[in-house]
């Protein structure tokens, strides 16, 4: 009983945190309004939009703010010019984007079951959510890579794109996801209360 309390206060200041990062990403869209142009607005409201979906899955706490945090952390940088002025930013965003993304998708696959693993007290073993977290993170990699990509050709010049810095994008946003996947599995035994949790 202690362990299922501790649990759930744990999960519901990590979804407070995540609130508090929900709340910036829509002040960041009237400071773009304010301050900056078209393409930087469009940004936050798709950050926005995408975090207040996110709440909607009720994921585990943890999970849930550092996706929102990484993922306003991302997009800040990109406006403010970080990844031009900073020349090892980008790889630290692509690290924790990456791994912060592929929990996500992992817990969000699993919820809806399309991944093995998600019925409450079922949790797959901790070298499958690795295997799993680590083929999600190279994944979001990769279409980050795509979307730079079509940045560079139809929106700015000024997004960089080159072999060598698709690889070590790839390479980093893996690295990431794999790290991602460890926490995940240090989770499994707690799937039944988090998810519990979750949905009340």
């Amino acid at each position: 009983m202690h362990t299922h309390k501790h649990s759930n206060d744990a999960h519901h200041r990590w979804r407070r945190i995540g609130d508090v990062v929900r709340i910036a990403s829509i002040i960041s869209i009237v400071l773009a309004v304010l301050w900056y142009g078209i393409p930087e607005i469009l940004a936050f409201a798709v950050v926005s939009a995408g975090l207040i979906g996110l709440r909607l899955a009720r994921l585990a706490g943890p999970f849930d703010a550092a996706f929102g945090a990484t993922i306003l952390l991302a997009t800040w940088s990109g406006v403010a010019g970080l990844y031009e002025a900073i020349t090892w930013w980008d790889i630290l965003v692509h690290f924790i984007t990456a791994g912060s993304s592929a929990a996500v998708l992992y817990l969000l696959l699993a919820s809806t079951e399309v991944t093995p693993g998600s019925p409450v007290g079922k949790a797959l073993p901790s070298r499958s959510i690795v295997v799993l977290t680590f083929a999600f993170g190279i994944t979001v990699a990769v279409l980050w890579e795509f979307a730079e990509w079509a940045g560079n050709a139809f929106i700015s010049k000024g997004i960089h794109v080159g072999y060598i810095d698709t690889l070590i994008d790839i390479a980093v946003g893996g690295a990431g996801a794999i790290i991602a996947g460890i926490f995940l599995s240090m989770w499994k035994d707690q799937t039944s209360t988090i998810q519990s949790s979750a949905r009340q």
